[in-house]
């Protein structure tokens, strides 16, 4: 829908700074962009669902269409996509991604080589034990003889 189909500019302004103030962008981490970009889409899916008309306060009991409201939304996402890609966030999130995967793969690793030590560990001193214990039978055997 074009604003310019129906409505005033009162109307319409009033919209797009609702949209503007409730789903701010004042910089930050890609992550945050990436998760307001989100926020937006939900309402967008919510209010297509179920629209609700919002009072602005321009005139008393003046509502303006939820038509508006979400088209104002479509407008503000496609405003924060075009950051979000002008930002080359995609690559950074991703380059996040896989940093955090291999911090957790690493600490994987660590905890499973020490789950197979312990007990390895445990066997290796029972065979040493075992074995120091038989040398000195067996040198105890050879001294008695």
């Amino acid at each position: 829908m074009d604003f310019s189909s129906g409505g005033n500019s009162a109307q319409i302004n009033a919209t797009r700074e609702r949209v503007q103030n409730e789903f701010a962008w004042s910089g930050g981490s890609c992550v945050m962009l990436d998760k307001l970009i989100k926020d937006v889409r939900d309402k967008i899916v919510k209010e297509r669902i179920n629209p609700t008309p919002y009072n602005y306060g321009l005139t008393k009991g003046l509502y303006f269409p939820a038509s508006f409201y979400i088209q104002s939304l479509v407008d503000h996402r496609a405003t924060l996509e075009l950051i979000f890609a002008s930002n080359d966030c995609s690559d950074k999130i991703e380059k996040l991604r896989q940093n955090e995967s291999a911090v957790l793969i690493t600490k994987q690793a660590i905890e499973q080589e020490k789950a197979v030590l312990k007990p390895a560990n445990t066997d290796q001193r029972i065979y040493i034990g075992a074995g120091a214990l038989i040398l000195l039978v067996g040198l105890y055997i050879l001294a008695k003889k």
